[in-house]
């Protein structure tokens, strides 16, 4: 059931009330909690690691890559979370929980480095599905019994199709960026 709400000033108080439920949940329940200070933990590992392993003389192709992949995996987020198909118990700030849930940063980060590591298509594309593979079906289940990630219309199955398109599709994306820019560079010498 849809809730109908007329005019600008209801949708401004009802968004008004809702941030100061996410606030006082996240100041009741969350913060400085056990599992905050784990998400907080796994949060900085990955993006350490994910640094870490960064070929850092393809920085602008890989960043690239990565915060193409974050805004689409971020703008699926919070429409799967409008929808009620998914609910993160926990988040690291009560304001922005899809920039904190552990899920998407990994995914970016992970597909990220499988696009660095796999240059071809035929290659990308057999590591992306078994990487695919991988996060929704063993990271997801364990965000899920970790209650990091609980799924309420959704199933491992459409993560796996979801992530295997959006791979390909940012791959395909950066991919023609690089190749417009290389293309300019050659006319302009």
């Amino acid at each position: 059931m849809l809730l109908a709400v007329t005019g600008s000033a209801a949708e401004i108080e009802i968004q008004k009330m809702l941030t100061s439920v996410h606030i006082e949940k996240w100041l009741q329940e969350d913060v400085f909690q056990f599992k905050w200070w784990l998400l907080l933990g796994l949060f900085t590992l990955t993006i350490a690691l994910w640094w870490r392993m960064l070929n850092k003389a393809r920085i602008p192709e890989i960043l690239l890559y990565t915060v193409l992949t974050t805004i689409v995996m971020m703008s699926i987020d919070e429409c799967g979370e409008e929808l009620i198909l998914w609910v993160y118990p926990i988040y690291l700030l009560p304001v922005f929980p899809v920039i904190t849930a552990i899920n998407l940063l990994f995914v970016s980060l992970v597909l990220s480095l499988t696009y660095q590591y796999f240059p071809t298509w035929k290659s990308f594309s057999s590591a992306a599905i078994i990487i695919s593979g991988l996060l929704s079906f063993i990271f997801e289940p364990a965000l899920a019994w970790a209650d990091f990630y609980r799924l309420l219309n959704w199933n491992y199955g459409y993560s796996f199709l979801l992530y295997i398109a959006v791979a390909l599709f940012i791959r395909g994306v950066v991919v023609l960026i690089f190749s417009i820019a290389e293309n300019a560079q050659r006319h302009s010498s």
